[in-house]
């Protein structure tokens, strides 16, 4: 194995009930998403936030954005498009409107957003730094439409299974109508699995699978079948685990 450099990155909520990931570097903190109380990202940083470089926020919904108005009262900078600081009827200097296919610098880190196809305006993110390589990061979105080249990891939504949903509409357990919002607005397994497939995973460390639905998922299934077609280690985010992300091929 060659040495090389390091990153961490812990989960504190991946899912509707909150979403929030810490990518830690030695010279500064990234959030990704503001989904959770903003004391919990306090306790996860033993109350050191001032080594927090920025915020980043995919889109308005409350699981991803509620705890905005928190982080930019603490100093904090945010980068979200203008509808998320426009829902909240938040006006804050550190509030920094972002635009899709624009690059950003947040500390040390390297940031490239572009849209995704969600219920509300929405983004992904390709985030680079020395220690980690190069992250691509899609959540809430029912398709991706890019090929990113130079992938080192993969945070990628795989929300439902067609078949355990349908399973569960026959059954009573969620309603006919949850169907077709999913199928606008998050990703079938299937289509996670032509993601990974479409793009080069020669330097992929490992795929990390986010935002799963409580009811329409199966966390050991979906790791088991992306990591069949990656080739390589597949994860769930759930909160309170933590990954290292390294700059290295393992």
């Amino acid at each position: 194995m060659m040495e090389g450099l390091g990153m961490r990155m812990t989960c504190l909520g991946s899912g509707s009930s909150g979403n929030c990931y810490l990518l830690q570097a030695s010279d500064g903190v990234l959030m990704i998403e503001a989904g959770v109380r903003f004391a919990e990202v306090k306790k996860a940083l033993n109350f050191k936030i001032s080594g927090i470089a920025g915020c980043l926020v995919t889109h308005e919904h409350k699981d991803h954005s509620k705890s905005v108005r928190d982080v930019a009262a603490c100093g904090i900078r945010v980068l979200a498009l203008e509808q998320v600081f426009r829902s909240q009827g938040i006006t804050s200097p550190f509030c920094r409107a972002i635009e899709p296919m624009h690059g950003y610098k947040v500390g040390r880190f390297k940031v490239f957003a572009f849209s995704v196809a969600h219920d509300v305006p929405c983004v992904g993110f390709v985030i680079e730094h020395e220690e980690m390589g190069k992250l691509l990061f899609v959540t809430d979105t029912m398709m991706l439409e890019y090929r990113i080249p130079g992938l080192n990891h993969i945070m990628l939504e795989a929300n439902y299974a067609d078949d355990i949903l349908q399973y569960n509409i026959d059954n009573g357990i969620v309603p006919f109508a949850m169907r077709d919002r999913l199928l606008h607005s998050h990703m079938e397994l299937e289509t996670a699995k032509g993601i990974i497939a479409a793009n080069d995973m020669t330097n992929v460390n490992e795929v990390v699978l986010i935002h799963l639905s409580g009811n329409n998922s199966d966390s050991e299934r979906f790791a088991r079948e992306v990591s069949a077609i990656s080739g390589k280690p597949t994860y769930i985010a759930e909160a309170g685990r933590t990954f290292e992300l390294s700059n290295y091929l393992n």
